[in-house]
């Protein structure tokens, strides 16, 4: 009895030592072994280095492992705008794009959404103008005209330049002029007065304002003039310009800017000769084709009817060769650097 007595006792005086080992252990055990106790490691470290954490996305988070130390998980937990070689894992679902360089938005920070796009609003339908018309213009030239301001060929000067100052009044006279055109298919357009500025753009893309200038293809003056085109306009206009003096030529090419007006806004736009924007879109359709056809010629120029194959929407459609052409024109009729030479 005395020896079984002394067993138990040895038994019990063992398991309460192991029991007491154990608990010990649990206590002392490191941190990154515990499935828990990871996530908050890695979070408390992360936090501790502002500096390189500063441009982190609300959505990227660490995905600690249970064999990583407290010191991988906590360099495992930097955005992608951190040091190089430091990298985060984005949680599934989260919008993209939240991280910027040197500082983003805060943790909690609601997410920058993106503007919403308004939907594109159609150009008008090209309508034809009902009766007589202006008639399609004759077959354009091969090559188009190149200003002698933007050809790699040097262009003459048969004669001097007229002062600047008398270029400009020339110009602003021309384009103030109301002009009736006689339609080939019987009766008459009347046509409002050009922009002054509109004018003044193309004669200053064309030449510069050199009155005495001749291009290598054949650009006489101030407005360029082709020669087909002077007698192309003195026929339309019943008149007799002279495309060598500083009036005739400046004559000739408002007076072609008037036909192209006419011509577009009669098979276009139901004979309407507006060259400011669209109300509804804020484009400029007619001005655009009109411009265009000036340096391209009106048989390379062309307003279209498309369909457009999501909605079934019949919208109109430019079909032009020199969209370079235009921009340059608007900017010159919006900065006028005539204004500014001396």
């Amino acid at each position: 009895m005395k020896l079984s007595t002394t067993r138990r006792t040895t038994v019990l005086v063992s398991a309460v030592a192991v029991s007491t080992a154990v608990l010990a252990g649990c206590g002392t055990e490191s941190a990154d072994k515990h499935p828990n106790a990871a996530s908050s490691t890695t979070l408390t470290a992360a936090s501790a280095a502002p500096s390189e954490t500063a441009g982190a996305s609300p959505s990227a988070s660490a995905t600690p492992t249970p064999s990583d130390s407290a010191s991988t998980s906590a360099s495992a937990s930097h955005s992608p705008s951190a040091s190089p070689g430091k990298s985060a894992k984005a949680t599934p679902g989260a919008p993209a794009g939240n991280a910027k360089s040197g500082g983003g938005n805060a943790a909690g920070a609601p997410a920058t959404q993106p503007p919403v796009e308004k939907p594109a609003i159609p150009a008008p339908v090209p309508t034809a103008k009902p009766g007589a018309v202006a008639l399609p213009p004759p077959p354009a030239p091969p090559v188009p005209h190149v200003p002698p301001l933007q050809s790699g060929c040097q262009p003459s000067k048969p004669q001097p330049d007229e002062p600047t100052t008398a270029v400009g009044a020339a110009l602003t006279a021309a384009a103030g002029q109301s002009r009736v055109l006689t339609l080939s298919a019987g009766g008459t357009d009347k046509l409002p007065p050009l922009p002054v500025n509109l004018v003044k753009a193309i004669a200053w893309q064309e030449s510069g304002w050199q009155s005495g200038i001749l291009a290598c293809d054949g650009g006489i003056g101030t407005m360029q003039i082709m020669q087909n085109t002077v007698s192309w306009m003195n026929g339309k206009y019943g008149t007799s310009s002279d495309p060598k003096t500083l009036n005739g030529n400046v004559q000739l090419g408002t007076q072609l800017l008037d036909w192209l007006v006419a011509y577009y806004g009669d098979s276009s736009f139901g004979g309407k000769y507006d060259l400011s924007p669209d109300p509804a879109t804020g484009k400029t359709p007619l001005l655009d084709l009109v411009i265009s056809a000036y340096n391209a010629g009106a048989g390379n120029v062309h307003y279209n009817t498309v369909t457009d194959p999501t909605t079934g929407e019949i919208v109109g459609s430019l079909d032009i060769p020199n969209p370079k052409y235009i921009s340059n024109v608007k900017a010159l009729m919006a900065s006028q650097p005539w204004n500014k030479a001396g």
